[in-house]
């Protein structure tokens, strides 16, 4: 009888939710709290009606209980905390402070088709990978370095005024990376699956950079290769698919447009071709008069 009256215990590898309004069910409207390892913020029944517990390292986290964490709310994280995994259900959270660390061979991170996770916090992984998924947007404030894979299955993956570098990027589903300003994104390895389409939005040339060393199935040539794939499968907002290309002399994915230097040359080729021409025109009329400017 007294047993039955305990609160369940966490597990180790357990789904537990996000539950700062203890035995009522759901989260609460606005569930700002503090994650760490001692405060009562967590739940194991989805509904966010029963006890709540601390926080168990190496669970899996989802944001959150219920479905009443609508808005946007703030949890802040302290320390390092490891998850399995983690989803975002509800509202648009902000994580701020500390580290998450994620576990497991295939982390996920799975954020739900009209949420948003903003992740100011550190993003750290044991293995070097990561799982993106879902169809809403994860939003990285932090400068972020993944070792090995990381695989984009959908949704937006935004990119704040920093660098990120991971060692293979792969696209699996039709995903969008929003460059926020001032961006490079580094890889080592770039591939997309047959069919799927990555669309790069906000990109703004000799501000952001896409770089890659290697890139499955594609050709390093910003002309003679455009419009066919996997090239054409990345858009970048404003140009065509058929204009994406891969450049040889330093490994840019980007539109096939003149970077600043050549905009000069070409200028500066004018230029002299007009001289020329009205030289030509004086000397064949017998004017010898010299137009101001020229």
């Amino acid at each position: 009888m007294f047993c039955s009256l305990l609160a369940p215990t966490v597990v180790h590898g357990a789904v537990i939710y996000w539950d700062t309004n203890g035995v009522t069910a759901g989260a609460g409207a606005t569930p700002n709290g503090t994650w760490n390892s001692t405060n009562k913020n967590w739940s194991q029944v989805a509904a966010g009606n029963n006890s709540v517990d601390v926080w168990v390292s190496g669970s899996t986290a989802v944001f959150s209980a219920g479905t009443d964490a609508t808005g946007a709310y703030t949890v802040t994280v302290t320390g390092t905390q490891t998850v399995a995994a983690l989803t975002v259900e509800d509202g648009n959270p902000t994580l701020s402070g500390g580290t998450v660390n994620f576990t497991g061979a295939t982390p996920n991170l799975t954020v739900n088709t009209g949420h948003t996770l903003t992740l100011g916090s550190a993003l750290t992984s044991t293995t070097g990978n990561l799982n993106i998924s879902g169809g809403g947007t994860l939003s990285l404030s932090n400068n972020l370095t993944l070792a090995n894979t990381v695989t984009l299955a959908g949704g937006t993956l935004k990119l704040n005024s920093t660098s990120y570098t991971f060692g293979t990027l792969n696209i699996t589903g039709n995903s969008t990376i929003d460059f926020a300003g001032a961006t490079t994104l580094n890889l080592t390895n770039l591939s997309i699956s047959s069919g799927v389409t990555l669309t790069i939005q906000n990109w703004t040339q000799a501000s952001d950079f896409f770089y890659t060393t290697n890139w499955a199935g594609a050709v390093k040539d910003l002309r003679d290769n455009l419009g066919t794939a996997p090239m054409n499968q990345i858009v970048f907002t404003g140009f065509t698919a058929n204009q994406t290309g891969w450049d040889s002399w330093d490994n840019q994915v980007r539109p096939n447009v003149p970077e600043p230097r050549t905009y000069g040359a070409l200028l500066l080729g004018t230029l002299t071709g007009l001289f020329a021409w009205r030289r030509l025109v004086r000397h064949s009329t017998g004017d010898t008069h010299i137009a101001p400017g020229l």
